[in-house]
């Protein structure tokens, strides 16, 4: 699908008000039109070079405190939303599918449960399409998530994970 002069444009703007407001924001860095972003004053941004925001992506860093990276060469599929709280980060050459959703807070408070724990997801991450990352998890470089996938535990390196609550279905996995 051909992209019109206006969403080129309001592309082009949104890839300059990241570039203002993030700590580091690397180089060829592409945001579509339609990005979503609520940044507290003294919070992280932090972008890689060549990352790819497509359209209605949405940033939110909530806290003053909170630190959201993504590595080199990575993108955010449509309609994907990452809330940091505390601390996202999302390695290098990971492909984040649409309608991913990525949070390091319950954004709830439960007696003896912590409601803040940081997300990381390692280089070379495959997150499928409506796939959850919740709290707290650590995703293994190479790992696949699979669509509709919710995590709420770790995902070991070069690991597939499917299901609600996601499991581990196979090891030693590549993909390209």
């Amino acid at each position: 699908m051909k992209r019109s002069k206006l969403d080129v444009l309001r592309g082009r703007w949104n890839a300059r008000k990241l570039a203002r407001v993030a700590e580091r924001c690397g180089d060829r860095v592409v945001v579509e039109a339609g990005m979503a972003m609520s940044m507290r004053p003294g919070a992280k941004l932090r972008l890689g070079e060549d990352v790819y925001l497509f359209p209605r992506v949405g940033l939110h860093l909530i806290d003053e405190k909170a630190v959201l990276e993504i590595g080199d060469r990575t993108y955010l599929n449509r309609r994907t939303e990452i809330v940091a709280r505390d601390e996202v980060v999302v390695g290098a050459d990971c492909a984040i599918s649409w309608d991913v959703v990525i949070t390091d807070s319950d954004e709830h408070w439960q007696d003896g449960v912590p409601m803040i724990q940081p997300v990381h997801i390692g280089d070379h991450v495959w997150i499928g399409a409506r796939a959850v990352v919740l709290k707290g998890v650590t995703i293994g470089d190479g790992a696949i998530v699979a669509a509709g996938a919710v995590v709420v535990d770790d995902v070991p390196p070069r690991a597939l994970a499917a299901g609600v609550p996601a499991r581990v279905v196979r090891e030693e996995v590549e993909w390209a």
